[in-house]
């Protein structure tokens, strides 16, 4: 069941969840009422939305997850198989599982009451603090919190101790929105593309709340009502699921384009530091099964260039790629940098 009306069957984490939900959304209705600005409350109400098999399949992924982990832990650790360990060798039975699977019965049962009990707790507290809902609504939380002391902070009798709170609810918007867009990415089928650009507008957003956070050593009033008005069309955005205009192109500051020689050297830098750490990594992995030195030092010298200019060119193309790789060249040589 999930519903924007008050539950009426006995379901205690719907109620607890409803609960916090109600105070919250309450609450930030008041004060965007008090500012006069519309905040869509019952857009809201559907973005935190109960999810009922949500926290369930993160348990189980979860449970499963340790379980595995606790019986290759088992198997492999060989203090447990001598004597004195948990499965103590005996003239009948020795460390085989087929042979001892009463033992591991005994070993494995405890640490599962104990995650299920970590899982149970975990779950109720997720239930009262309302975040059993989806994972791009969670921002939601601190963009009505935010709201509401925005309006406390407008008004006349605010004091400066209230500015310097609504400054630290602000701080905190960074996380959850750069979540947000991980999330969101996920989501519609996890593109690079996709990513990099949800990435950029939030990042954008979050500049935008900072800016105007900056604003209220000088007019206090006016820069909380701001922030408020940004925080209803933030929330508003992401309850209605526009994750790329959560605030609209006005509110942000323009883009500034790189200069060609930064662009150049972000790209050349990241090339360079995945083709170091590709190669030490198979330096490493390579050592162990006998390959000489005098044969891994001179292949890393060459595989170093051509994983660069692999890089680039998967990347930005072949002729993109030949530009950069010659101006590496150029560097170390007297002509300057093509």
């Amino acid at each position: 069941m999930s519903s924007t009306e008050q539950p009426t069957w006995g379901h205690p984490l719907l109620r607890l969840h409803h609960r916090h939900v109600e105070k919250e959304v309450t609450a930030g209705e008041a004060a965007a009422a008090e500012l006069g600005i519309v905040l869509e409350v019952d857009r809201i109400r559907r973005a935190l939305l109960y999810q009922r098999w949500q926290y369930p399949r993160t348990a189980c992924k979860l449970l499963a997850g340790m379980s595995a982990a606790i019986i290759l832990v088992m198997e492999f650790h060989a203090g447990l198989c001598t004597p004195g360990g948990m499965f103590n060798p005996t003239p009948t039975t020795d460390c085989i599982m087929a042979q001892a699977g009463e033992h591991w019965i005994t070993g494995l049962w405890p640490y599962a009451v104990m995650a299920l009990g970590f899982v149970a707790v975990d779950w109720v507290h997720d239930a009262v603090q309302g975040r059993i809902v989806t994972r791009c609504s969670r921002p939601l939380y601190p963009l009505l919190k935010l709201l509401c002391v925005s309006a406390a902070v407008a008004r006349p009798e605010a004091r400066h101790a209230d500015a310097i709170k609504l400054s630290q609810q602000a701080s905190r918007l960074g996380l959850p929105l750069r979540t947000v867009a991980s999330h969101a990415a996920k989501d519609f089928g996890n593109r690079r593309a996709l990513r990099r650009a949800l990435a950029t507008h939030l990042n954008r957003v979050d500049a935008a709340f900072i800016e105007t956070v900056d604003r209220l050593a000088a007019d206090r009033a006016t820069a909380a009502r701001n922030l408020a008005e940004l925080a209803v069309l933030a929330a508003n955005n992401i309850a209605d699921g526009r994750f790329t205009t959560v605030l609209p192109d006005e509110y942000l500051e323009e883009k500034v384009p790189l200069e060609p020689d930064r662009l150049d050297g972000r790209r050349l830098g990241a090339a360079c530091l995945s083709a170091t750490v590709g190669v030490t990594v198979s330096f490493f992995l390579l050592s162990p099964l006998g390959a000489p030195v005098e044969l891994l030092i001179p292949l890393a010298v060459v595989a170093f260039p051509v994983l660069v200019y692999t890089l680039l060119a998967s990347r930005y193309g072949l002729s993109e790629a030949t530009r950069l790789t010659r101006s590496i060249g150029g560097f170390f040589s007297a002509s300057p940098p093509l």
